[in-house]
């Protein structure tokens, strides 16, 4: 986080892997102005540390509009939203610099288990 926010943290931290890493991302949110937002926020998760930067959270069960019909349009309109910003550029994933291919997708799952990893990583089939 530091290299890339020089210390301040992020505005938005998306987690889509929920334990570990949303524990994390509620120690990279930028102070008084960040906002985690996590589609797999389940568990016991301590808050303290989102707390303390009095940044925000929210948690989205994306799935659950596919299952019941019940907010599907409003669900659409998120998407959509999400789709305009990053086509203007405004919404980028931030990626390792390593890349991977099946045959050292071991190595990168190391990384994510150790914590090392700088960011999504990708896998080249």
């Amino acid at each position: 986080m530091a290299e890339h926010t020089a210390g301040e943290g992020f505005d938005i931290v998306y987690d889509t892997l929920g334990g570990e890493t949303l524990d994390a991302s509620f120690k990279a949110a930028r102070v008084y102005e960040g906002h985690v937002v996590s589609c797999l926020g389940w568990g016991q998760h301590s808050l303290a540390p989102l707390s303390f930067r009095g940044a925000t959270y929210s948690g989205v069960f994306t799935l659950l509009p596919l299952l019941t019909g019940k907010g599907r349009e409003h669900h659409g309109e998120i998407l959509r939203e999400a789709a305009q910003l990053i086509e203007a550029g405004q919404l980028k994933p931030l990626l390792d610099p390593r890349q991977f291919t099946l045959q050292t997708a071991e190595a990168a799952h190391e990384l994510l288990v150790s914590g090392a990893a700088q960011g999504r990583l990708v896998v080249e089939i």
